[in-house]
């Protein structure tokens, strides 16, 4: 999975992909959203992977879930899911 910043605080991302791992989640690229700022985070999934979007959402208690919007597939890496921290 991958995580991104997605409200420009320093550090956001970082401290999102930890509180992951604390839950068990295996944590790949970190970095920043490509796009302009998200006001809320959301889980953002690959095709075919909704379940496991809302079971992450759920466990991070994140309410909102999409498909991959403003981010393209190649972007993050071979990750199926994507965690954006907003605001």
């Amino acid at each position: 999975m991958t995580i991104l910043n997605g409200n420009g605080i320093a550090g956001a991302a970082a401290t999102e992909a930890s509180r992951v791992r604390a839950r068990g989640y295996l944590v790949g690229e970190v970095g920043n959203a490509p796009r302009g700022s998200y006001g809320r985070s959301v889980v953002m999934y690959r095709a075919g992977r909704r379940g496991e979007a809302l079971r992450l959402a759920r466990d991070l208690r994140i309410r909102l879930v999409s498909p991959l919007d403003g981010i393209r597939p190649r972007d993050l890496l071979g990750a199926q899911l994507a965690v954006v921290v907003g605001g």
